[in-house]
């Protein structure tokens, strides 16, 4: 009976583990279970702005996080294997730079007579923990605008060869901002204040700090927008946010009334380092600002993110955010 009962287990434990074990073939070529079992398909960039005439690397990742080896056959050109999918700010899909050489996998038949001169795959065998990864310039494969957002997700197929239905979709999707280089979009931007008649964000960050050097508060908090500001100092952003509209301008007065007490010190003196343009209507402004608390001198570097509204006057730029570093 005891001999009965062992068989049994036995062949209850026989049938439990063939029927965990992922399906392939006799080759192992299929290996389409333990990739989508064990594999995991990442993408990375280098940085997350690039300016027109940069490259643009995208680096593609398989990597094998199961116990098991898992075995791959990326094709020799990665347009079948490594499939990307790139989306603009507005969510429409952007086509691909044409290529004649490259043909459509679609219409490309088995039948197809070929020049044997070897295999147009390799196989990679990844173990525990290992990856393969494969460069992709995107500015080799598409055009991009300037002045906007993009968005990457790759999908991965095993054997593309042997089963173009099997893929893998990567778990994270990238963005980057691709833009005019630097000193083309400050000349713009510049240009097209000078030719409006307004004033640009340097010249605003001077008249600003200079109401203040002269205590002319009116004028110096002409510049602000309090709704946004006032969201840099801890002091009264907790305040500000969670207060209905009627208090909210209660709280702005009182912050107004901390401004003029310069808690940091009396400015002294101030200098306009850089000025940098994230877009046509944004704008960054590095200032080195240098104050006395007593006799006590302390050097900082105020960033000021300036922004001109749409339908707001010409060339009137109001300043949303500050960020403060203290220098040695």
């Amino acid at each position: 009976m005891r001999t009965l009962q062992t068989f049994v287990i036995l062949g209850i434990l026989s049938v439990s583990s063939l029927g965990a074990f992922p399906d392939r073939d006799a080759r192992g070529e299929r290996i389409d279970n333990f990739v989508s079992l064990q594999s995991k398909i990442s993408l990375s960039l280098t940085k997350r702005s690039y300016q027109s005439g940069e490259r643009v690397p995208l680096t593609f990742t398989v990597t094998n996080t199961g116990k098991e080896v898992v075995r791959i056959f990326p094709s020799f050109d990665f347009r079948y294997s490594f499939q990307i999918i790139v989306k603009d700010e507005n969510d429409r899909i952007l086509t691909p730079i044409e290529d004649p050489d490259f043909p459509d996998p679609i219409l490309k038949r088995r039948t197809t007579i070929v020049n044997l001169v070897g295999d147009e795959n390799k196989e990679v065998s990844l173990h525990r923990n290992e990856s393969f990864s494969k460069t992709i310039y995107l500015d080799e494969h598409y055009s991009f605008l300037p002045d906007q957002k993009f968005y990457v997700t790759g999908y991965f197929y095993p054997n593309y060869t042997e089963d173009k239905s099997a893929f893998l979709r990567s778990q994270n999707t990238v963005g980057f901002l691709f833009q005019n280089p630097k000193a083309e979009r400050k000349e713009t931007v510049t240009r097209q204040i000078t030719e409006n008649g307004g004033l640009s964000p340097e010249e605003t960050i001077f008249l600003f700090l200079g109401a203040e050097m002269k205590k002319h508060w009116e004028y110096h908090f002409k510049w602000i927008d309090f709704s946004e500001y006032i969201l840099a100092y801890d002091r009264y952003s907790s305040a500000y946010t969670e207060a209905g509209l009627g208090e909210r301008e209660t709280i702005i007065e009182d912050f107004k009334e901390y401004l003029t007490e310069t808690p940091s010190g009396v400015l002294k003196y101030f200098k306009v380092m850089n000025v940098d343009y994230p877009s046509k209507r944004d704008a960054r402004v590095q200032v080195y600002v240098e104050r006395m608390m007593g006799r006590f001198k302390t050097r900082y570097e105020y960033i000021y993110t300036l922004r001109q509204e749409e339908g707001s006057r010409v060339g009137f730029w109001q300043i949303k955010n500050l960020l403060v570093k203290v220098k040695k």
